[in-house]
């Protein structure tokens, strides 16, 4: 996909895991990727996971915490 689309790619959906996110920066190549319910029921903390992201070499924001 990234070959022929000169927008942005975000992905979203299906994410139950950090590795997920990991995967989808690494192996999608996308530029961006939503999530909500893993951080609505908690079962993914927004701030471990881009602390996670950054260990692995996403450029990501920081928590701001």
């Amino acid at each position: 996909m990234r070959n022929v689309c000169s927008v942005p790619l975000i992905a979203s959906g299906g994410a139950g895991s950090v590795e997920h996110f990991r995967d989808v920066f690494r192996i999608a190549d996308v530029d961006g990727a939503l999530a909500a319910s893993v951080f609505h029921s908690a079962e993914i903390d927004i701030r471990d996971l881009k602390r996670y992201l950054r260990a692995e070499g996403t450029d990501i924001r920081p928590a701001g915490d």
